[in-house]
């Protein structure tokens, strides 16, 4: 008389697991093979990652090429916030 067995299969990974109806041990377990990726999704997928890094670099440079204005901009309102104050700044020995 043989043993009995139960066959289950993984919902995560699909693995077949065959199991010892009497003690619940893993007898036997076959993994799926894993479908290899094709070329052209290979391809696609560079391609996308590339025109994304491209895209983060133009944005970058944007940015930078603008950082010089908006510094004048701050720079401008800094000085006219310090031509408004009539108080002179503390001078380090009054400090004492």
């Amino acid at each position: 008389m043989s043993d009995p067995t139960h066959e289950v299969i993984c919902p995560c990974c699909e693995t077949k697991l065959t199991l010892d109806a009497g003690d619940g041990t893993i007898l036997l377990h076959e993994r799926p093979k894993r479908r290899g990726k094709e070329w052209d999704e290979v391809v696609e997928a560079g391609e996308a990652k590339q025109e994304a890094a491209e895209r983060r670099f133009q944005q970058n440079m944007e940015r930078e090429l603008n950082a010089d204005e908006i510094l004048e901009k701050k720079f401008r309102e800094a000085l006219k916030r310090a031509d408004k104050s009539d108080t002179p700044p503390p001078r380090i020995f009054d400090l004492d």
